[in-house]
């Protein structure tokens, strides 16, 4: 059979069969359209990754099966085989770093490990293509209207009602129940690992303690914009529609000596049971002041965090496969309740929103200008990086990638990127802080649900360490959002958490992103500045 035709291909583990298996997934890029330039850099990869696994000592016996592959969007490359597990790693017999390992370690974010039963599969990725996700929900949406119309047309407003009341909003609830019963553990297992590296790294580096702070003081000034942006356009849309005229003091009649009592259940399983977020924070920050005093079991009980992170992580993205389904029953719900009328709202209000982001790139821009950083030179090359970033969806995934970017394109530092681009991953969540902060405040004020500002101020303590524990990840938007219900008691905002995770759950990852490109370029244009 000819490489063409192929699905997998076959061949021996050792140096003669490297020209046959890169012909073979060659071939297949090629025949699906990616660009020359991937090609040449998947290439690197793969050679890499092929010659460490024959350097490590695998028998020449060992059958490697190389299985290129589409799946969800993503185009990527399968390799397998058996024998111990295999993960790329600097030998002690090596005085430094061998030239695969220092490519393997360029393109992390493009390659990943799995060892199961004495089977390794390692995964290349070779493009990402996450807007399918939005393309899905975007579909979905244009059927709920489809299907929304002859029902409207032939059943009475009782029967609608009853179908919406029976079938939709119960499912709708579940998928909301589904996501916080394991979105709670992601966001404690997150917290409690981002605050412990970030604790370590305080403790290692002065100046990874000051670029620490600045995140934190960028994170608050995202909610504080967010707060006065999301106040004045229910100001100025209050007139058509009245969402500022049910104010008042705690929601659900929630006053401030229950509040207080909420913050310390009667049991440490509680909050996890019922998905409290105030207490959930106040056991993760004093599970990682435990573990950071520790000593000798730290590397141990950090690691089984890690785990459940990962695990919890990966739950998290099943569920996740079903955000069109659940932005179908959404959309179909408010059809056949309101109308088109609520549709047009809604999408009003995600239009306003995207407009909205315009504060926080005028912020960027402002500290720009205030760090001296050439503002053309800066916004020539950020268009692809944006572009990549929004196709990888993930900051801390794309640091790899990102460092050797701003290393070719800016002329930054690659040393002093590797040293801030990590820690500015797992800290800065300016994205995550003004968009659900945003969303938050407007659709409180639009459905009349009635806050206070000491809520407003407990709501944006909620999003800081929300963003903390959930970051840069699919779900993390609707994740927060559904804890926020939680937390205001109010089930309105479920159905608004599933359509801000569809329309703005890459665009957050966006805004972090830029928050951290931004921080870089100041950081080195002060040590340009510095005597030599």
């Amino acid at each position: 059979m000819g490489i063409k035709k192929r699905r997998a291909l076959e061949v021996p583990l050792k140096a003669e069969s490297y020209n046959e298996a890169f012909a073979f997934i060659e071939q297949w890029m090629k025949q699906h359209g990616i660009s020359d330039k991937t090609i040449y850099e998947t290439g690197l990869l793969f050679e890499a990754l092929f010659q460490d696994m024959i350097d490590q000592g695998f028998p020449q016996d060992t059958i490697l099966t190389i299985k290129p592959q589409r799946v969800f969007g993503e185009y990527n490359i399968k390799l397998g085989f058996e024998g111990e597990a295999y993960i790329p790693t600097l030998k002690k017999e090596q005085e430094e770093i061998s030239p695969e390992l220092m490519i393997v370690k360029a393109y992390s974010d493009k390659v990943g490990y799995r060892y199961r039963l004495g089977y390794n599969r390692v995964s290349i990725v070779v493009k990402r293509n996450y807007s399918s996700s939005l393309l899905s929900c975007l579909i979905a949406i244009v059927l709920a209207m489809l299907i929304a119309t002859p029902m409207i047309a032939f059943m009475s407003k009782g029967e609608l009602n009853y179908i919406d009341t029976t079938y939709i909003k119960p499912l709708i609830k579940q998928f909301a129940n589904a996501m916080l019963m394991i979105g709670a553990p992601v966001t404690f297992f997150s917290l409690i690992k981002n605050l412990t590296d970030i604790y370590i790294l305080s403790e290692k580096s002065s100046s990874a303690r000051k670029l620490q702070i600045k995140t934190i003081v960028t994170s608050l000034t995202a909610i504080f914009l967010a707060l006065i942006t999301g106040i004045a356009i229910s100001i100025m849309m209050s007139s058509h529609h009245g969402y500022l005229e049910n104010q008042g003091t705690f929601a659900n009649g929630l006053n401030a000596e229950q509040f207080i009592a909420s913050l310390v259940p009667s049991s440490i399983f509680e909050p996890f049971e019922t998905y409290m977020p105030f207490p959930i924070i106040i056991v993760a920050l004093l599970l990682t002041y435990a573990l950071c005093s520790i000593g000798e079991y730290f590397d141990s009980v950090h690691r089984f965090i890690n785990i459940c992170l990962e695990v919890f992580s990966k739950m998290v993205t099943v569920v996740m496969f079903t955000l069109p389904f659940f932005c179908f029953l959404a959309v179909l719900s408010m059809l056949m309740v309101d109308g088109t009328s609520r549709i047009l709202i809604l999408l009003h209000y995600v239009a306003v929103v995207f407009l909205s982001i315009i504060v926080i790139i005028a912020f960027y821009t402002v500290r720009l200008l205030i760090g001296k950083v050439n503002i053309l030179t800066f916004a020539k090359h950020l268009p692809t990086l944006m572009w990549e970033n929004f196709k990888i969806n993930s900051a801390i995934d794309a640091v790899p990638f990102n460092i050797r970017y701003c290393s070719r394109k800016y002329g930054y530092s690659r040393k002093r990127l590797g040293e801030k681009l990590p820690i500015l991953a797992q800290t800065n969540q300016d994205g995550n802080c003004f968009l659900i902060m945003l969303i938050a405040m407007i659709f409180i004020f639009m459905l009349g649900i009635e806050v206070s500002w000491l809520q407003i101020a407990g709501i944006g303590f909620l999003v800081l360490f929300l963003s903390v524990g959930a970051p840069n990840q699919p779900g993390s938007i609707v994740i927060g959002m559904l804890i926020i219900t939680f937390y205001l008691q109010a089930d309105e905002l479920i159905s608004i958490a599933i359509f801000a995770e569809a329309f703005f759950g890459s665009i957050q990852n966006i805004i972090n992103v830029l928050g951290d490109i931004v921080t870089v370029a100041i950081e080195e244009q002060k040590y340009q500045k510095q005597p030599a």
